[in-house]
């Protein structure tokens, strides 16, 4: 036969509703204590947005030198840009051109006639005039007399000639008398209109004229004179 077993009895052990004191929670209000977020890992269509960033990132970035030169060049071919330019050039050298004009017009006026008029009329909003050109050094008094006639009356003579190959203005003449030590006595200024002259001395010409010159002071002393021709 066999042996029979002892009999067990299963007593149910009693709930602990209290945890260890290892297991204890403790309330922490330091910074420490800050609860940190869970590190998921990356979807496939974050991925790809994360690389579209990067590459837009690029893009947005320093661009190389041969770049920003490629993209200069293309800006000045264009048609309209090009276009552009040709009409500022133009009216700097129209602009220029009348500068010109305008400050050699008197030369530009005894070279060529027909040009006159037109220089006329560029002069008519600014105010100028057209003058006979002037040079001085291309006038000389070729020959002159000064004798006393009545009284205090005395009478000059002189002749100009032109060396220049364009008509010039006539210029005025400074008449100086001078005693026996050729000290200046007397100066006076003869005005192309006191001594009854054109406004222009021809081209490779001359001109002559007798004046009337009356010296009412030092008239005893009065032994030379000199002639300079100027323009006033």
């Amino acid at each position: 036969m066999p042996e029979l077993l002892p009999s067990v009895d299963f007593v149910q052990r009693p709930v602990v509703d209290e945890i260890p004191a290892a297991l204890e929670l403790v309330a922490d209000d330091s910074p420490a204590a800050v609860l940190q977020p869970r590190t998921r890992k990356p979807v496939a269509s974050q991925v790809d947005e994360d690389e579209q960033g990067e590459e837009g990132a690029h893009e947005a970035g320093p661009e190389v030198s041969f770049v920003i030169a490629a993209r200069r060049k293309a800006f000045w071919r264009k048609p309209v840009v090009r276009a552009v330019l040709v009409l500022v050039l133009l009216v700097l050298v129209v602009g220029m051109l009348l500068q010109v004009a305008v400050q050699e017009r008197d030369r530009i006026a005894a070279t060529d006639p027909r040009a006159r008029p037109w220089l006329l009329k560029l002069c008519e909003p600014l105010q100028c005039e057209v003058a006979p050109q002037r040079q001085i050094a291309d006038v000389v008094i070729d020959s002159s007399s000064f004798n006393k006639a009545r009284g205090d009356s005395y009478q000059l003579a002189l002749t100009m000639k032109s060396k220049a190959d364009i008509p010039l203005a006539m210029p005025a003449v400074e008449l100086t008398l001078t005693d026996a030590q050729d000290q200046p006595v007397l100066r006076r200024v003869l005005l192309p209109n006191d001594m009854a002259a054109p406004a222009e001395l021809p081209a490779r010409g001359e001109w002559s004229t007798s004046v009337s010159v009356i010296v009412t002071t030092g008239g005893a002393r009065v032994a030379g004179y000199r002639l300079l021709a100027f323009y006033p």
